[in-house]
């Protein structure tokens, strides 16, 4: 499970497990947990409250997180199936009338494996891939038919690339939203709140303590991970993949 987890991420989380648990052995032994010992129903009923409310703020936040990245990575299906379907259909044309499609197609899906996923990732313009992608349009519309089925058969292309740019529309709206930064907010406040609480729950065993101190500051700091990595759907562990895009260059003609 850690393993596909980036070394530096891991390294952040034990450094933080670190600080976490030296934090609480040197007020342990400073003897603060005795200052609250006859406070633990109170204490046990703040970490009861604040985890019940972190548990369905977090959830809340992943559902929608989760929401978007899927539906980026259907548009992008969506849109690449399209374009296929657009080079597929072209071979009923003439190779004079249909090499511009397939050029403009090709031109297209390179544009966003080379570098539509890094814009999109820093919030950068696409204007670069916009302008390939108009021009897959107008090879289509500019298109010369020789004969009324090749009209048939444009007139069918046209429909797909329509099909194609709403996709891309979509993809690229969906694309562009991010956790709300107060949401993030309030969910890192009351992850902090949680272990925060902890350092001063009066634990009987030290062991106890350390061990609950060990695997709550795991637990949220990983729970942050996933939750600010599935953000940004075009960077990080788990990011929506190119590669039918690049099946457009190498595997339809």
């Amino acid at each position: 499970m850690l393993g596909i987890i980036p070394l530096t991420i891991r390294a952040r989380g034990v450094r933080f497990l670190v600080i976490a648990v030296a934090i609480y052995v040197v007020l342990r032994l400073a003897g603060f947990h005795k200052l609250f010992a006859n406070d633990t129903e109170g204490l046990g009923a703040l970490l009861q409250i604040i985890g019940t409310l972190y548990s369905v703020v977090y959830a809340f936040a992943t559902y929608v997180i989760w929401g978007q990245f899927a539906a980026v990575e259907n548009e992008i299906q969506k849109e690449s199936g399209a374009l296929k379907d657009l080079v597929l259909f072209s071979k009923r044309l003439k190779e004079t009338t249909r090499d511009p499609i397939v050029r403009a197609v090709k031109a297209y899906a390179r544009g966003v494996v080379e570098s539509e996923w890094g814009m999109l990732s820093r919030g950068a313009d696409t204007e670069r891939t916009d302008m390939l992608f108009a021009g897959v349009i107008a090879s289509v519309i500019e298109a010369n038919p020789q004969d009324e089925p090749e009209q048939r058969t444009l007139e069918n292309l046209i429909e797909i690339a329509q099909q194609a740019s709403a996709h891309r529309d979509e993809r690229l709206a969906l694309s562009a939203k991010r956790i709300p930064r107060t949401l993030l907010l309030f969910v890192n406040l009351t992850a902090f709140m949680i272990l925060f609480l902890l350092f001063f729950y009066p634990f009987h065993n030290l062991a106890l303590g350390l061990v609950s101190i060990a695997i709550t500051t795991m637990l949220l700091f990983y729970a942050h991970f996933v939750l600010t990595d599935l953000d940004n759907p075009f960077e990080g562990t788990w990011n929506v993949s190119s590669q039918p895009f690049a099946e457009l260059i190498t595997k339809y003609r």
